[in-house]
């Protein structure tokens, strides 16, 4: 099975390298071989620093399309986008991972879950037009958060990872292709 994932970012590589080791654990029936990974460097429409769920849901259905077309239209298109969006009573922001898993004839959204930011992380995204990760880089003291534990690991004290969050977003992706006993019918 092909699995190509559009993103070349070492904690979203290892979440969908970790996801698979549990899917192919608790669905073996479904690979008749090991997943075979490429990664892929991938652009889209949406703004660098999504900033609602239609942008960050959209960012990730463009990098399954483009990594399907890529890995000549075979296998699984992994896309991958983690953003911010406002509730829709303006309350409250919150950060979230989403995948969008494409074979070529259905696709299927997963995310992770969502953790609600903190108001001065809030007004530097919204009023200030800052990317997340330049602003939780300052507050952390850290450089280069996203490529590590990344802002839901900084908020999380390591509770929940980057690379957890992407993986659970991959695991709930993946699901509908490969739980045929209550998808294929």
């Amino acid at each position: 099975m092909f699995i190509g994932i559009g993103s070349q970012n070492r904690t979203k590589v290892a979440a969908c390298r970790l996801a698979f080791q549990q899917l192919q654990q608790k669905f073996p029936q479904a690979f008749d071989e090991d997943p075979i990974f490429s990664t892929f460097s991938t652009n889209t429409t949406v703004p660098d620093m999504p900033l609602t769920l239609a942008e960050i849901q959209q960012g990730a259905l463009e990098r399954a399309l483009f990594v399907f077309n890529q890995q000549s239209k075979r296998g699984i298109a992994l896309g991958m986008e983690g953003g911010v969006f406002r509730l829709d009573r303006g309350q409250q922001s919150l950060l979230q991972n989403w995948v969008y898993a494409y074979d070529g004839q259905k696709g299927f959204y997963g995310c992770s879950a969502a953790i609600p930011l903190p108001v001065t992380i809030e007004k530097a995204l919204y009023d200030q037009n800052r990317e997340l990760a330049e602003v939780i880089d300052e507050l952390s003291g850290l450089s280069d958060v996203r490529s590590n534990d990344g802002a839901f690991g900084i908020l999380t004290r390591n509770l929940i990872s980057r690379t957890a969050a992407f993986e659970m977003a991959v695991i709930s992706a993946m699901t509908p292709f490969l739980n045929f006993e209550y998808y294929m019918h």
